[in-house]
């Protein structure tokens, strides 16, 4: 699924967010909406996503993706897209518990969120990753890092 945006704006960063479950792709995009102002892109396909990054790296603030997907895992996707990037933001989104928050920083996400996702845990880990050092926030800075 592809969110259909306008990429002419300049001004606006992006997130990209990458499952293959359509209704996780809905709330995830959902819940992103009400942390930020960025424009939202969604794909179900990380190859896809892949190529779509691969035009305008520079553009993407974030990419939050799903670890277990068909024809690309997301430890591979994060390393195809520091490859491309290596500065860009990847948060891992998991239903599994296969990781954890270090090894998941060792396989170069700079976040970890598990499903399902409730507001406040997916806030505390986006601001943990420092996904928010540039963004609108819109929550308390209790929540930020030290």
């Amino acid at each position: 699924m592809k969110n259909e945006t306008d990429f002419e704006t300049e001004t606006k960063t992006r997130w990209m967010i990458v499952d293959n479950d359509e209704s996780v792709l809905l709330v995830l995009q959902e819940l992103t909406k009400q942390l930020t102002d960025a424009e939202i892109v969604c794909f179900s396909s990380p190859n896809e996503a892949l190529a779509t990054f691969a035009e305008t790296p520079e553009k993407f603030q974030c990419v939050i993706t799903d670890l277990e997907m068909p024809g690309m895992d997301g430890i591979y996707f994060c390393r195809r897209l520091h490859a491309i990037s290596p500065d860009v933001k990847v948060v891992l989104s998991t239903g599994s518990r296969i990781l954890t928050n270090a090894e998941a920083t060792q396989k170069g996400f700079c976040g970890l969120l598990f499903k399902p996702f409730p507001v406040a845990a997916m806030k505390k880990a986006l601001a943990v990753a420092g996904i928010f050092n540039s963004a609108r926030e819109n929550f308390p800075r209790v929540l930020m890092p030290a």
